[in-house]
């Protein structure tokens, strides 16, 4: 379990958002920037993304838009989400690592803050507990079919790239790693999703 060091909070706003300021009164390190910004910088390891809710992002539906090219580059949570308009099976099969609500009292964004600088995931106990009985009552023998299939599939480079994704390594760090191009490695992963059917990084 990956811990953090520092957050970065994506928000369109100019003064410092209460989400941002509430991690620095528990001594979280934090950056504000727009989205726009931090796509143009590099990402650096130990980096944790609160980014603000957009209905656009993420919907009944799933991910898509900005929010699934973010993924792609760094872990990343929603904060100031909306009950209504977000299925968290979803965005925990998606791949985000938490929902901090709208209409949390300040206690449980300050938990929850804690909890996903320290590497693990926020969601509510009833949507873990659902996880949880996937995997445990998933048919062990269709999956471990499905497996080996999908196993005999990859090149020995794609499965390579699976153990450093495996490992939390970024796609920049496992072009130096393979000593490829960033560009490879995204043509690279772009064959293991559809040759394994995932949807994410996750």
């Amino acid at each position: 379990m990956e811990r953090f060091s520092r957050l970065i909070i994506l928000s369109e706003r100019q003064q410092l958002h209460n989400t941002a300021m509430l991690a620095q009164s528990v001594g979280i390190k934090v950056q504000q920037c727009s989205r726009n910004d931090f796509m143009q910088q590099p990402v650096k390891s130990g980096v944790l993304v609160g980014c603000q809710f957009n209905s656009h992002d993420l919907t009944k539906k799933g991910i898509s838009g900005e929010l699934a090219i973010l993924m792609q580059r760094c872990p990343v949570f929603i904060f100031q989400a909306e009950r209504a308009l977000i299925d968290p099976a979803l965005a925990v099969h998606g791949g985000l690592r938490g929902l901090i609500y709208r209409d949390e009292q300040l206690d449980r964004v300050l938990t929850a803050l804690k909890t996903l600088m320290s590497g693990q995931l926020y969601y509510s106990r009833s949507v873990m507990s659902d996880v949880v009985d996937l995997l445990i009552n998933k048919p062990k023998k269709l999956s471990s079919d499905i497996a080996a299939g999908t196993n005999a599939q990859l090149t020995r480079q794609e499965k390579r790239i699976i153990a450093l994704v495996a490992e939390g390594a970024r796609n920049k760090e496992i072009a130096e790693i393979l000593n490829i191009s960033a560009h490879t490695v995204k043509a690279h992963l772009s064959a293991i999703f559809r040759k394994t059917q995932a949807r994410n990084r996750v």
